[in-house]
């Protein structure tokens, strides 16, 4: 019965999903272009935004400009770090070139590659785009399945602020 159980819990916490309260899902990632190399480390001190996303998702395309937005808002203390699962880092890039020229100005957020799809395993995210605001600590505040409008945006900006 024991052996049963143990089975069990095993089970289970391989198939859990990140919920608020957890601790964030540590990586290591390159840029899209394999530049630079991030890790959640790297953001201890800062709220964070990680949003797993893929140019071919209709969600992502509708929410990414906003992503723009916001962390222009935002000049210190709070990071948007996006992170593909495209098939290859150059479909993201293009989408992200295309939504620059669309806005008239560069890419203000961290764009990390999983070529391996590691993340949405890892955090267990139940569809694309999911983002995930992570506190100061490192603590999972809030988790967002599907697409912000510019009206969640709004509610998500406040929750940034009081974590900040």
């Amino acid at each position: 019965m024991k052996k049963i159980i143990t089975m069990v819990l095993l089970t289970l916490s391989l198939s859990a999903e990140v919920t608020k309260g957890d601790n964030a899902v540590a990586f290591k990632l390159q840029t899209l272009d394999a530049t630079t190399s991030y890790s959640m480390d790297d953001f201890k001190g800062e709220v964070v935004l990680v949003n797993l996303w893929a140019s071919w998702c209709g969600g992502c395309k509708k929410e990414m400009p906003e992503f723009f937005t916001l962390q222009q808002e935002y000049k210190s203390g709070f990071k948007i770090v996006t992170v593909s699962i495209d098939k290859s880092s150059s479909s993201s890039q293009e989408f992200l070139e295309s939504v620059e020229k669309e806005l008239g100005y560069k890419r203000p957020f961290i764009a990390l590659y999983d070529p391996s799809k590691s993340m949405p395993k890892a955090y267990g995210a139940k569809g694309m785009p999911s983002s995930y605001l992570i506190d100061k600590q490192g603590v999972v505040r809030d988790v967002i399945v599907g697409s912000l409008s510019h009206d969640d945006i709004a509610k998500l900006k406040i929750k940034i602020d009081k974590l900040k």
